[in-house]
């Protein structure tokens, strides 16, 4: 049987190569989210309602999630193995060490899910996190007002939920009042308001090998079990695993093997040619 580590020993590759493909992009090999941030004193929203669904069995690509609350400071703990961080309702402003860290988590090909609520409640959060995507590089900012109150779908099949390989398989998204988004640049709408479609309801957008996400209505995790009346359970595991599009310097396996391959022959040609010269 011929593998692909039959392959590299074929082309004669070193151990060096091996370094180099570990770098695989996290979302074709997400397994771990973690959650920081706070509630706003109105919002009452508890992050133990994200880690306890991640932490439900979901699987992704076929291997398990997990997730964990992280706590102290965002710089003080260790990102590198996540591939969605949920950022929610910050309390204070991120610190410049903090903006470092959620930088490097994205060069590194994390996820950011940024979560605020609607300005009438948030609008001091939702500046906040309107400020820390500007520093990363975004174009989604945060427009502080509330848009349809009250429980509510906007569907597929309506046109509010936009194509989108983030939104595969939901068909029917549950929420209840949020604060629109403005963007502008590469950023890219997924949904949009039901009675008001000119409002954008969430949006993403890559920054180099990573991805930011924004969210400003907590009522989305209210009734995520209920997967027979809603596919938000769908959205929220495709934040992990679906192809966001961003980039990446490592390329395929195979277009690797394929260079190892073809400049392996090329140099044993060479020498080939310079013994028959000889």
């Amino acid at each position: 049987m011929i593998t692909f580590s039959n392959l590299i020993k074929f082309a004669g590759v070193t151990a060096a190569l091996t370094t180099t493909l570990v770098n695989i992009p996290k979302a074709q090999a997400a397994s771990l989210v973690g959650v920081f941030g706070n509630s706003c004193a109105r919002c009452s929203f508890s992050l133990s309602t994200i880690n306890n669904f991640y932490n439900s069995g979901l699987t992704v690509n076929g291997q398990p999630v997990s997730s964990s609350i992280l706590t102290g400071t965002l710089s003080t703990n260790n990102l590198a193995n996540l591939n969605l961080l949920w950022m929610v309702q910050p309390a204070n402003s991120y610190t410049a060490n903090e903006i470092q860290s959620l930088s490097t988590f994205l060069s590194g090909g994390g996820r950011i899910a940024f979560m605020g609520e609607h300005g009438e409640i948030a609008s001091s959060q939702n500046n906040r996190i309107t400020a820390a995507i500007t520093s990363l590089g975004g174009n989604i900012s945060i427009n502080n007002t509330l848009v349809e109150g009250a429980f509510r779908d906007v569907s597929r099949s309506n046109g509010q939920i936009l194509e989108n390989p983030l939104t595969e398989g939901v068909n029917t998204y549950n929420y209840a009042a949020f604060a629109p988004l403005n963007i502008s640049g590469s950023a890219i709408a997924l949904m949009i308001g039901q009675e008001t479609p000119s409002n954008i309801m969430m949006a993403y957008q890559n920054i180099g090998a990573g991805s930011i996400f924004a969210i400003t209505d907590q009522n989305v995790w209210d009734n995520v079990s209920m997967t027979s009346t809603n596919d938000n359970a769908r959205l929220f595991t495709n934040l992990i695993g679906a192809n966001t599009g961003a980039s990446t310097s490592v390329p395929e396996p195979f277009t690797i093997v394929g260079t190892l391959i073809g400049g392996t022959a090329a140099m044993r040609m060479r020498k080939k040619l310079k013994v028959t010269k000889k």
